[in-house]
C-alpha cells in the first residue's frame, strides 16, 4: 500500500532524527458523525525549534467500504516576528473512492496579523499541485492558488475557540472550506475537541456539492 511504505519510511527516518532535535508527540482520536459515525486516529510529531519548525502526521480514517490513510509533513520557517514561510506535502489512498494515490504539495508565506495573550489571527496564501491516481490507473494532475485565514482565542479560563476558512480555485473549479470549534483540557497533556466542518466544491462543468460534518475527538501529547 503506497501510504505505508511512505509513513515506514518517513517515520524511520523520524526516528533517526529525534536523537539531534527535541521533538514531541502524540495521538488524536474521535468520529465523524456526519459520515457514518467513521472513526478517526491521528499520530503526529513536532519539533518546534526556531527560526525553522517541523510537524508530521499519519491519519488513518476507518470506514464500511474500506480505509482513508494519509501521511503528511508541514515545514514552517520563521523570517521575522509576524511573517514565515511554510510547506504542506501529503500523501493519500483513499479506497472508498478509488484514489489509489493523491500526492498534494503546497508552498506559501504567512503573516501573523494579530497576537496579544492567547488570541492569534492570521493569513496565509500560496500555490500549489495535486496528482491523483486512480485505481484503475487513470490520472489527473492540477495546480491552484490558496488563500486561508484563521483566529484562535480562549474565551474561558480553560475553553478555547478556533475558526479557519480557506478557498482554493484554479482554471475549471474552486473549493471552499470552513470549519470552527471548540477545545477544553480534561486531564494532564489532554484535551476534548469539538469542530463543526462545510465544504463547498464549484465545478465549470457539473453540479456544485456542498458537504457537512461534525466530530469530536481526543488529543493526547507526549
Amino acid at each position: 500500500m503506497t501510504v505505508i511504505k511512505f509513513a515506514i519510511a518517513f517515520f524511520l527516518i523520524t526516528t533517526t532524527t529525534t536523537a539531534r532535535a527535541d521533538w514531541t508527540g502524540g495521538i488524536e482520536a474521535g468520529a465523524r458523525f456526519g459520515s457514518d459515525n467513521r472513526p478517526a486516529f491521528r499520530f503526529f510529531a513536532s519539533n518546534n525549534s526556531d527560526p525553522l519548525s517541523h510537524y508530521a502526521y499519519l491519519d488513518w480514517i476507518r470506514e464500511s467500504s474500506g480505509s482513508n490513510y494519509r501521511i503528511g509533513y508541514n515545514p514552517t520557517f520563521r523570517v521575522s516576528h509576524s511573517i514565515y514561510s511554510f510547506g504542506r506535502f501529503s500523501v493519500e489512498q483513499d479506497d472508498p473512492s478509488g484514489v489509489d494515490r493523491d500526492i498534494e504539495a503546497y508552498l506559501g508565506v504567512g503573516n501573523n496579523l494579530f497576537q496579544r495573550g492567547n488570541t492569534r489571527v492570521k493569513i496565509e496564501a500560496g500555490i500549489g499541485a495535486q496528482q491523483l491516481q486512480f485505481n484503475d490507473s487513470t490520472e489527473e494532475t492540477d495546480g491552484f492558488g490558496f488563500l486561508s485565514g484563521s483566529l484562535s482565542s480562549s474565551l474561558l479560563a480553560l475553553l478555547r475557540f478556533d475558526a479557519a476558512v480557506s478557498a482554493k480555485a484554479n482554471g475549471d473549479s474552486a473549493n471552499f472550506e470552513g470549519e470552527a470549534g471548540f477545545s477544553i483540557p480534561i486531564a494532564p497533556g489532554t484535551k476534548l475537541r469539538y469542530v463543526y466542518q462545510v465544504q463547498r466544491f464549484n465545478f465549470d462543468d457539473r453540479e456544485n456539492i456542498v458537504t457537512e460534518d461534525s466530530l469530536f475527538k481526543v488529543s493526547y501529547g507526549f
